[in-house]
């Protein structure tokens, strides 16, 4: 009895460090773009008041306006420990007349110490809510490749917001509702857009909302189609034991097996 102690407590640790081991990189947020947030120049006229309307919310940035816009901050003061996630994900809302659907693109610059200017964009996007992911090494473009290749992303210096209002240009006002901006760890499975371990229809909504890798392209659409159904199932609550449990079982079995048959040998 005393071995069979000795194997459990030995798988236990083994299971425990695995399962340690093994934990994903937790999202690093860049900004809630709340009070505290200062954007220090105006690019686009549009952006500039009058012609804007800039409100800084309890937990957003806001700006309505006509036309092209952006506006640029400094956030080096908040260093950002981002290295190892994989993905930039913003979480922006957008507002319009019915002209504006499908039309606006907002785009995010992120600058590190060293001037590398990297630019996400996702052109096109439907009104309303929209969480939008680009993989940190597949920007839209690179403005400027800075004195060392890639972006530092424990050194992010300067962040720039960008609205390209396509095809609907100056029909109208939009109100552009910046919500979040971090960096994730993007999960493996293909055409899991949302990062939940699982490919369902939430992914074709992020798809259809510009959110895949490859903004609206067919091959991320069939990926998805491909591989519609699969992934980790829906968690169940108390069902289903944490995977150093599943060691600690497997591990117990075995050893109950082994000492169930030696003490049959011994007999």
């Amino acid at each position: 009895m005393k071995n069979l102690l000795t194997l459990i407590a030995i798988g236990a640790a083994a299971c425990l460090s695995l399962s340690q081991g093994g934990t994903a990189r937790a999202d690093v947020q860049i900004t809630s773009f709340d009070l505290g947030f200062y954007f220090e120049n105006d690019l686009y006229a549009s952006w500039k008041s009058p012609s804007a309307v800039i409100d800084y919310g309890a937990t957003s940035y806001n700006v309505t306006a006509t036309g092209y816009g952006s506006n640029w901050a400094y956030i080096g003061a908040s260093p950002i420990q981002g290295a190892g996630n994989t993905h930039i994900r913003l979480d922006v809302t957008l507002e319009g007349p019915p002209a504006a659907e499908a039309k606006l693109g907002p785009i995010i610059t992120l600058v590190d110490s060293d001037g590398t200017r990297n630019n996400y964009a996702w052109f096109g996007q439907l009104l309303g809510n929209n969480i939008l992911t680009l993989p940190i090494t597949s920007p839209t473009w690179v403005e400027a490749p800075g004195t060392t290749p890639g972006l530092n992303l424990n050194a992010i210096d300067h962040l720039h917001l960008q609205i390209d209002p396509g095809e609907f240009g100056t029909q109208g006002a939009y109100t552009v509702r910046w919500n979040d901006l971090s960096l994730i760890t993007q999960a493996g499975v293909p055409g899991d857009f949302n990062s939940d371990s699982r490919v369902d229809g939430a992914d074709f909504l992020v798809w259809q909302r510009g959110g895949s890798p490859t903004a609206l392209s067919q091959a991320d659409l069939a990926t998805w189609k491909a591989n519609f159904g699969t992934g980790a199932a829906a968690p169940a609550v108390a069902a289903v034991p944490e995977p150093a449990t599943f060691g600690l079982l497997a591990v117990a079995g075995f050893a109950l097996y082994s000492f169930g048959r030696s003490q049959r040998v011994a007999r």
